[in-house]
């Protein structure tokens, strides 16, 4: 089930920076980090320590996640034991987490508000390192659901877990990172944000029920056949 999960991560990543809580305030997010006006980030004016600090606020934003996947490797030999358990119950979470980004239910418990926020930003370059970090680990409402499908995924294969918390990264920050050079180009993503959120929520569920029956990898045999 290789090719299927490892698109189906890298797209979470996407979902994310797509979804209705990153993409309207990503360009006043931008500007806070870099401190350039949004005006001049529109006209293309970002210099050198601008991208820099674009850069080092994704890293931030990566460490966390990369940090999942690192941590559900060192317990691998343990998670290996009830590899069918976890199967199931990860795509029980995924199906969940589905219809979480659906709005089919929204439980409070998992929907409360953890972001963290800064009235002045953390001063220099490792600032936006900081920044990068509080978002990752604050900013649940929306990447909550989104981020547990993959964790869900990672925990069903704990030998590729840190693969998929990296393309998942590389999902959200490849999107993030060139759109700061292309901002007149965000009303048209902007306009169908919330239409590529259901989708991805029609995918994670249906992923979570082929993850749940085992046939994911019944699939992908199919398709080795096929080529």
């Amino acid at each position: 089930m290789g090719d299927v999960t490892m698109a189906l991560a890298f797209g979470a990543g996407l979902l994310s920076f797509i979804s209705p809580c990153v993409l309207p305030i990503y360009p006043a997010f931008l500007s806070y980090i870099t401190g350039v006006s949004f005006n001049d980030l529109q006209e293309g004016q970002l210099n050198t320590k601008a991208i820099l600090h674009t850069l080092l606020f994704l890293i931030g934003f990566s460490i966390v996640y990369i940090s999942f996947g690192v941590g559900i490797g060192f317990v691998s030999d343990f998670l290996n034991q009830y590899d069918d358990t976890i199967r199931m119950v990860g795509g029980l979470l995924m199906v969940v987490f589905g219809l979480m980004t659906l709005g089919v239910f929204t439980p409070e418990f998992l929907m409360a508000d953890k972001k963290l926020s800064f009235r002045n930003k953390p001063g220099g370059y490792f600032g936006s390192l900081v920044i990068g970090i509080a978002f990752a680990a604050g900013w649940t409402p929306c990447m909550g659901p989104i981020v547990g499908t993959i964790i869900s995924l990672a925990l069903t294969n704990q030998s590729l877990a840190l693969f998929y918390m990296i393309l998942y990264v590389l999902g959200f920050c490849i999107p993030f990172f060139l759109l700061t050079f292309c901002l007149t180009k965000l009303k048209f993503i902007k306009k169908y944000s919330r239409i590529l959120t259901k989708v991805g929520g029609v995918i994670m569920v249906i992923m979570g029920l082929l993850l749940f029956f085992d046939l994911l990898t019944e699939i992908t045999r199919l398709f080795s056949w096929g080529i």
